[in-house]
């Protein structure tokens, strides 16, 4: 199989390969600047809230404006999706609108759960990454699971 990068591609490839081999927070600082971009969001678990707290610090810091929203700011009911989820709901969709409706330029992911990072990558207008996986097993270090088999 053959596949062929069109000119912008291979320019986002050429910025990757400026930003690796660091720690992972300083390549995602690098990789935004060196993409130019400047409103960064953040779309968070609330229970990942003290992470995403200091992510915005840390980017606010390197010149970045962020716009943060943790899954349950809409205040949704888990029983307006269906009658298995009881209390507040996590909303992955007012976390992209909210972002979306503040024209953030690129988006990163802390500690959503899996579908609910899936629904917010898939309503993003803005390009999408995850900086924290959640997983409460192994202290958010999912790679654990794979050396304990």
């Amino acid at each position: 199989m053959s596949v062929e990068y069109n000119p912008e591609d291979k320019e986002q490839m050429k910025r990757t390969a400026h930003a690796k081999n660091k720690s992972l927070l300083q390549e995602l600082i690098d990789y935004m600047r060196l993409n130019g971009y400047h409103k960064i969001g953040i779309a968070n678990c609330a229970a990942m809230q003290k992470y995403a707290d200091r992510l915005a610090e840390i980017l606010r810091g390197q010149g970045f404006a962020v716009m943060a929203v943790n899954c349950k700011e809409s205040g949704l009911k888990g029983c307006s999706i269906c009658e298995d989820i009881k209390g507040p709901c996590c909303d992955p969709l007012y976390q992209a609108a909210v972002l979306n409706e503040a024209e953030t330029e690129f988006n990163i992911n802390v500690g959503l759960c899996l579908g609910h990072g899936l629904l917010f990558q898939k309503y993003s207008h803005a390009e999408v990454t995850t900086f924290l996986v959640k997983d409460f097993a192994t202290k958010h270090k999912p790679i654990e699971s794979l050396e304990q088999i």
